[in-house]
């Protein structure tokens, strides 16, 4: 779930904050405060130039925080870009550390700074945990 002034505020587009699903669009006629706006930024999501809100599991030891940054790249190993732990804990079913991030919309693959040290995270779904069990293979 998103931490309102963490994963989502004010400064962070709806569709960037996987909320996109809120979000009336039907009928095109119904007009609200912003739609302009986020048909320009929906425009730009399928172009893959809005960042996007996805999780990720630290399967060495250390604990995933607010604010730490992500060393991002694509499928091919190219560097593109940086991304933030938005909200991370230690999740006690998973026994790994759990975060949400936002990173560039092409990343495939990213490491955390963890007190200098480059550690390579995995990129999963948001949902970690559904009925006791992880989600993720």
């Amino acid at each position: 779930m998103n931490l309102y002034g963490h994963d989502m505020d004010e400064t962070v587009s709806p569709l960037s904050a996987n909320m996109g699903f809120s979000i009336a669009w039907e009928p095109t006629k119904r007009d609200f405060v912003g739609r302009p706006a986020l048909i320009a930024q929906r425009a730009e999501q399928e172009e893959g130039r809005l960042p996007i809100l996805t999780g990720v599991v630290l399967e060495e030891r250390g604990v995933l925080r607010e604010g730490q940054i992500l060393a991002c790249k694509d499928a091919d190993g190219n560097n593109i870009g940086q991304g933030v732990v938005t909200s991370g804990t230690f999740s006690p079913t998973l026994k790994h550390s759990i975060a949400l991030v936002r990173v560039p919309t092409h990343t495939a693959s990213c490491e955390v700074d963890l007190r200098g040290k480059a550690t390579p995270v995995r990129m999963v779904k948001p949902n970690f945990v559904r009925f006791g069990a992880k989600v993720f293979d």
